[in-house]
């Protein structure tokens, strides 16, 4: 059995290193302490979470997930379908449900996945004071039971219209509800300092901030080390810093690849340099129908300045020697076309680069000599 795990929250065993932040994770969380984690994506803050949540025996997490959150009718439903089935895991479902009665709730599960389902009657609007009654329920439980509150993606509110009259009605109930942790976990910097530490934002200075950088590589390669040797599978060092560089660092971009590598080797093989090809080939197989999405959506013109920042990294792309290296007349038009990119979550700024959302895209592009 593979067994790098990635796409989806690791814990226990699979959970690698970060003592320090779970240490103060703990800290906080037992202390009351609202903490905004910021890292970028897939660099491992929602199975930090996780694990520190698991270790804290005495307290139950209620993971709100906020990606792409779409209104207040949105919002309100994901809270309280985050709240049934937190309910539900700790067998108090019957009692939850009661609470509800005006919403007049229906739960089912799903054939197939086990997964419950939340309908709430059509007729019902959610408005903005829905939010506090919502989170009134989670007050209430609070009574009872030590809560921890995750909110993840919380950067995601920023897209709404009104998002700021929304910040505040959260912001005035997580305040009154002094013995309930709140986690905001984002992964867009720029958006997480916008809300924690503008001074016109509802948020700012709210929590705690702390960052999830990528583990290094001295923290993470015994862990891969181990993980290969499962299958007496031996990887050389060499290999492994490629294997990082690739990845950008990214934790969970380097478990897809060793995932890939264990998936195109054999029992007890020697790895080397000579087996990520065929690594990398398989992994551009699986996503090529996500790259032929990105295709679809850019133009000539952006396609060239992915190319240019695949070739030629994303530092000081507006320099005369990069505008040259790329071929491009001006800055002016780069910088509309990274905007655009940016803003369709193929690249993202990290540190003032511009990098690769998916590290393994722009390997394709270079591949193809596009």
């Amino acid at each position: 059995m593979n067994p790098f795990k990635y796409g989806t929250i690791v814990y226990g065993s699979d959970f690698c290193g970060r003592k320090k932040l779970v240490s103060q994770l703990s800290e906080f969380i037992k202390s009351g302490q609202n903490v905004a984690v910021h890292g970028e994506r897939r660099v491992g803050k929602s199975s930090l979470i996780q694990e520190t949540t698991l270790r804290l025996k005495n307290f139950r997490p209620l993971f709100i997930d906020l990606m792409e959150v779409k209104g207040i009718d949105d919002l309100c439903k994901r809270i309280l379908r985050a709240f049934i089935i937190s309910e539900s895991k700790a067998g108090f479902l019957e009692k939850t449900l009661k609470q509800l009665t005006r919403l007049r709730p229906v739960v089912s599960a799903d054939p197939i996945t086990g997964e419950l389902k939340l309908s709430l009657d059509a007729s019902q609007e959610f408005s903005v004071e829905s939010i506090s009654e919502v989170l009134s329920l989670i007050e209430k439980q609070a009574r009872t039971k030590k809560i921890i509150v995750v909110l993840d993606e919380f950067q995601d509110i920023l897209n709404l219209s009104n998002w700021k009259e929304i910040a505040a009605i959260l912001r005035s109930n997580i305040q009154r509800q002094k013995d309930i942790p709140y986690v905001f976990s984002g992964s867009i910097r720029k958006k997480m300092d916008s809300l924690f530490t503008d001074p016109t934002s509802p948020f700012f200075k709210s929590a705690i901030p702390l960052t999830v950088e990528p583990l290094s590589y001295e923290e993470f390669a015994p862990f891969l080390i181990k993980k290969f040797a499962v299958g007496k599978r031996v990887v050389d060092e060499r290999t492994l810093k490629r294997i990082f560089e690739i990845c950008d660092n990214i934790t969970g971009d380097i478990q897809q690849f060793c995932e890939a590598i264990w998936s195109t080797t054999s029992y007890r093989a020697k790895i080397n340099e000579t087996n990520i090809p065929n690594a990398i080939n398989l992994v551009f197989a699986r996503e090529y129908r996500s790259y032929e999405i990105i295709l679809a959506e850019v133009t000539g013109f952006q396609l060239k300045s992915l190319s240019a920042i695949a070739r030629f990294k994303g530092f000081s792309v507006f320099s005369s020697t990069f505008l040259k290296k790329g071929g491009f007349g001006n800055a002016s038009s780069l910088r509309r076309a990274l905007t655009r990119l940016v803003d369709l979550k193929v690249l993202f700024i990290y540190n003032g680069e511009y990098r690769f959302t998916n590290p393994f895209f722009r390997e394709w592009i270079i591949t193809k000599s596009l």
